[in-house]
């Protein structure tokens, strides 16, 4: 019995140091080769980790402002200068609407109507527009109890034909007073300044926004669109 109970002990103490020679190597692996530092990353996940509780985490995406168009005058927009000596000689031109717009929607009090409160589609289009000669391009007029007279704003509206510029002079006159919400400067253009415009095309059949340049109905367009005065 003695014996046993020695063998036992003798079995035991083998086993410890067994276990305790393993550890040891496994102290030794550890000082040669440890664990590597977490990253920046790493640390971040880990600390968020940490931090998350029972409460979930909810984004919240803030909405930016449309973003308009940097406008110019006629003349200025051909070098489009916006140097640091030029501050106050542009502008940014927002909430422009469309010519088709303007056309389609014509009934007051419908959400997808956008005319300025001081212009209505009825109201007749000339004098506003100088008349000029060319029935359909330059004036527009209509037969009504044995008179001539003007046609209203939304019905020249609708006459819409290639190489015409008065669809989108119209646009630009109702976005300068507001229509949409729109905002144009007058240090981009005035009122006078579109009448202007108009006036100079239906004499001349061009408008010249500074000396030896001229532009024909295509230009004028242009000039209306890349400075956000029209969408």
């Amino acid at each position: 019995m003695g014996t046993i109970l020695a063998c036992s002990a003798h079995k035991r103490s083998y086993v410890r140091l067994f276990e305790l020679d393993d550890m040891t190597k496994s102290n030794q692996d550890l000082q040669q080769n440890p664990a590597p530092t977490p990253t920046g990353s790493g640390r971040r996940r880990r600390f968020l980790g940490a931090g998350v509780t029972a409460a979930p985490l909810v984004l919240t995406m803030i909405s930016q402002p449309a973003l308009g168009a940097t406008c110019f005058t006629p003349s200025r927009s051909l070098s489009r200068n916006t140097s640091v000596s030029q501050n106050g000689y542009f502008g940014e031109c927002t909430g422009a609407e469309s010519p088709g717009n303007y056309k389609a929607q014509q009934t007051p009090g419908t959400s997808a109507y956008h005319w300025p409160a001081t212009v209505k589609p009825t109201d007749p289009f000339h004098p506003t527009f100088k008349m000029g000669s060319d029935q359909g391009k330059t004036k527009f007029t209509k037969l009504v109890g044995g008179n001539w007279v003007s046609k209203s704003f939304g019905e020249v509206l609708d006459i819409n034909v290639a190489g015409q510029v008065h669809f989108h002079l119209i646009a630009a006159y109702l976005n300068k007073l507001g229509g949409n919400g729109a905002v144009i400067p007058d240090v981009a253009i005035t009122v006078e300044g579109i009448l202007q415009i108009w006036s100079e095309y239906i004499t001349k059949g061009f408008y010249a926004p500074t000396a030896g340049v001229e532009w024909g109905a295509e230009k004028i367009v242009t000039y209306l669109k890349t400075n956000g005065i029209v969408k």
